[in-house]
């Protein structure tokens, strides 16, 4: 049994739409350990509806990260983490792929997806 078959037994899915929420939030995971071991949380918070579902449990479902500065840092960006997170899924015999999405306007948010 491998690592992912591992973390699906803590849902138990009873649907097809169950194991497809359960393997989303098992990749979240994925992607947030690849941040941590990347160094990220060092200059980033994890906030908003994932992080109260993960962190506490809540009965939520979101599909998307939120995270914010720590400190106001006009050079940061998120593709510097990128290969930490790779490296996580590849560990695991899952290849996947990140693109960060262009921004059309001047504005401090920055969004990327995680495509498998």
């Amino acid at each position: 049994m491998n690592i992912i078959e591992q973390m699906l037994k803590r849902y138990d899915p009873q649907s097809e739409s169950e194991l497809i929420n359960a393997l989303k939030e098992i990749f979240q995971e994925i992607t947030l350990l690849g941040l941590y071991r990347g160094g990220f949380f060092e200059k980033c918070a994890f906030y908003g509806g994932t992080s109260l579902r993960i962190l506490y449990g809540l009965e939520r479902f979101s599909e998307d990260l939120d995270f914010s500065l720590l400190e106001k840092n006009r050079y940061f960006d998120i593709e510097k983490y990128f290969p930490s997170i790779v490296s996580e899924f590849e560990a695991l015999g899952i290849e996947i792929s990140l693109d960060k999405k262009s921004k059309s306007s001047d504005t401090n948010i920055e969004s990327a997806f995680l495509k498998n």
